[in-house]
């Protein structure tokens, strides 16, 4: 391939006579599997792309249609057994996994996955909250039961961590049950009320300004009804948990308007904020680009909007995250993406970017491909 052919197709570096070395390939493959822009093809390919594929994309929760149906079935156990593994598995997809499996101890096992999964998704178990110690254990009926089973919950220090007691996050949907519980001095009480999807909005406001500021964070990560200024409040101290990613600032009732003003907030987390703001514009983006915090550079560097000169002085930021960032933006120019993709040191982040043509794509995982079975003879 000529200067003049890359000039003209810059992708063509990828799909004429490319040979990556087996590292090279292997970030390729690890890459593809998180890029949200490949197709159902590219990701079914990626199952026959080595001697041991590395298919642990299996386990999110966006993929595209027939990727999970091919898992299922694919002669491959350890694909089938991540698959199971991954509790993402209906019903019907169940039974044709275990149709596709041997009779044998493995498949008793995954045959045990099957009902506990199913069993505990049936059960309406949630995040945050303890399971009840017995299936025969029921939960109060009446005031005087409720004021009964409070009594004899013990109290916690502030410090302490905890899950919603089970026969409170039982009572979610009685309003008049939360009312009760929710004035009482048992912090550990409080917290297992303030996990409720849904609250009466004088039980939101009482726990929404409650002393204890766990209360207020289990509000905001659980309950729909959370106010806005809540959330701004809980975002300025609260890192993010992997239990409930996103919150607060995910949640439907967190500001999308006046974020502007936080744009000169001495605070990085703040600053966060103003690029969300429909007002913002490109010349935000571009001051961010230059932020002297990371965090702040890495949501310009996540921006659409920012312009190609700057993803790329992005790209080379001192700050790892940044880069990894950047190298999944789209608006890099393509023959410097690239250069990314066939740099073993990038290799991985840059197959992400959604820019990459899916042509393009099924030639990086056939090449991958062939480069682990060269490597393996």
């Amino acid at each position: 391939m000529t200067e003049s052919d890359a000039a003209q197709d810059p992708w063509a570096a990828l799909t004429d006579g490319s040979e990556p070395s087996e590292r090279t390939a292997q970030q390729w493959l690890h890459g593809l599997g998180s890029n949200r822009a490949a197709p159902a093809e590219v990701l079914v390919s990626l199952f026959d792309a080595g001697e041991s594929p590395s298919v642990y994309f299996l386990y999110r929760d966006d993929l595209p249609a027939g990727v999970l149906d091919a898992a299922i079935v694919h002669p491959d156990r350890n694909i089938r057994a991540l698959a199971a593994e991954s509790g993402r598995l209906s019903s019907a997809q169940w039974g044709r996994l275990l149709a596709a499996t041997p009779a044998s101890a493995r498949r008793d096992l995954l045959a045990e996955l099957a009902a506990e999964q199913l069993a505990f998704r049936a059960s309406g178990s949630r995040i945050g909250v303890s399971q009840a110690p017995d299936r025969t254990f029921r939960p109060p009926s009446s005031p005087a039961e409720i004021e009964a089973m409070a009594a004899a919950v013990r109290d916690i220090d502030t410090n302490d961590r905890s899950y919603a007691v089970w026969w409170i996050a039982a009572l979610h949907a009685d309003a008049d049950a939360m009312r009760q519980l929710a004035v009482s001095p048992n912090l550990w009480i409080r917290r297992s009320v303030a996990r409720s999807p849904r609250l009466p909005s004088d039980v939101v406001n009482l726990l929404a300004h409650d002393e204890d500021r766990i209360v207020r964070l289990f509000l905001t990560e659980s309950c729909e009804d959370a106010p806005a200024d809540l959330l701004l409040e809980v975002w300025r101290w609260w890192p993010g948990s992997l239990s409930f990613p996103g919150r607060p600032r995910n949640h439907p009732n967190f500001p999308r308007h006046a974020l502007l003003r936080f744009a000169d907030d001495p605070e990085p987390q703040m600053r966060l904020l103003a690029l969300d703001d429909p007002a913002s514009d490109t010349v935000l983006v571009e001051r961010f680009s230059h932020d002297p915090d990371a965090r702040v550079r890495g949501s310009a560097a996540a921006d659409h909007r920012l312009s190609p000169e700057s993803a790329v002085r992005l790209a080379c930021d001192a700050d790892e995250t940044v880069r990894w960032t950047a190298w999944c933006n789209p608006v890099l120019p393509p023959a410097f993406l690239v250069s990314l993709i066939l740099d073993e040191h990038s290799a991985q982040y840059a197959a992400r970017n959604p820019a990459i043509p899916a042509a393009v794509m099924h030639r990086m995982v056939a090449l991958a491909a062939a480069s682990s079975r060269a490597e393996g003879v």
